[in-house]
């Protein structure tokens, strides 16, 4: 009986046994079916972020390397691309931060998205702005044309006038001197000519006088040449009396004044003058100047001018 019921225990007992590590072996499949399925879906999620992340690297790349190609020596433009790739960075960033930290994947994508959208957006602006400096630029160059050519205008314009102005001053000087030697032509020149002193009477009689300290009239008498160009009529003849120290007899109240030599262009005093009618012919005439005051005894010299020109010149004597 004891052997029997010996067996007998221990058949249960190794039953239970079996039956506790079937148990624990279900148990231990299920725990490590649960631990499998986790793992798996870690990984499924870990490979759909480091997807997403390289997504977002190579669309972020790419932007780069397009808003790089858009640059050039527009300091405006170049300054815009900076710009954008500085929003560019904060907004891959913020995908990075959801990607990894919060693993709110769609949302990345999403972001990923708008930034796509935004470097379209940010190329499209950049090309307009390109389009509108080419047309800013070309609209200068037109400027720039036709700045050159008004200056250019301009300077043709100032050469012209240069080249009338000088012509102009040629023709003047031209004029100058077929005037000059018009009038010169027209001057009536002196053949002879004498001077003599009187003194004048209270009855207002003549009487010629030779000594300085009795002369109160001077009597300048001329013959002139026949001169065909001159027109006739009444001729002034300019007398210019140089007294024995070099300087010209000259009072203005008495009838002296500056004439101009056409010769030389200088300023000549003269001492009086005259009108003589002249026809054409030689001609006889003579010109009275009464003294302001009494004559220095002495060697005189005398110079007749006519239209400008010296026309005759002599000498006389004070004792």
């Amino acid at each position: 009986m004891n052997s029997t019921q010996s067996k007998q225990n221990f058949t249960a007992i190794a039953i239970t046994a079996i039956i506790a590590l079937l148990g624990l072996n279900g148990y231990q499949w299920y725990v490590n079916s649960k631990l499998s399925g986790a793992n798996q879906v870690q990984q499924t999620e870990m490979m759909e972020m480091q997807k997403i992340q390289a997504e977002l690297d190579q669309d972020y790349q790419a932007a780069l390397e397009s808003l790089e190609e858009m640059r050039g020596e527009n300091s405006q433009l170049n300054a815009l691309i900076d710009s954008q790739k500085g929003e560019l960075k904060a907004q891959k960033d913020k995908i990075n931060n959801l990607i990894w930290s919060k693993k709110e994947l769609d949302k990345a994508k999403s972001e990923i998205k708008t930034l796509n959208a935004n470097v379209a957006k940010y190329m499209a602006d950049i090309q307009q702005l390109k389009e509108e400096n080419k047309l800013l630029s070309e609209s200068n160059t037109q400027l720039t044309m036709r700045v050159e050519e008004e200056i250019k205008a301009k300077e043709e314009v100032i050469q012209a006038r240069n080249s009338l102005s000088s012509e102009k001053e040629s023709l003047m000087k031209t004029n100058e001197t077929l005037s000059t030697k018009v009038d010169m032509a027209n001057a009536i020149k002196i053949n002879y000519l004498e001077v003599k002193g009187f003194e004048v009477k209270d009855d207002g009689k003549l009487k010629e006088k030779s000594k300085a300290k009795d002369v109160e009239m001077l009597r300048v008498c001329f013959l002139t040449e026949t001169n065909m160009v001159t027109q006739p009529g009444n001729k002034k003849f300019y007398i210019r009396i140089i007294n024995p120290t070099g300087e010209t007899v000259a009072v203005e109240d008495a009838g002296s004044g500056v004439l101009t030599n056409k010769l030389d262009n200088s300023q000549v005093r003269y001492t009086t003058s005259g009108d003589v009618n002249y026809k054409n012919e030689d001609t006889n005439a003579c010109i009275d100047w009464t003294l302001p005051e009494k004559l220095v005894k002495g060697d005189y010299k005398i110079e007749m001018y006519n239209n400008g020109f010296q026309v005759g010149k002599g000498q006389f004597k004070l004792k």
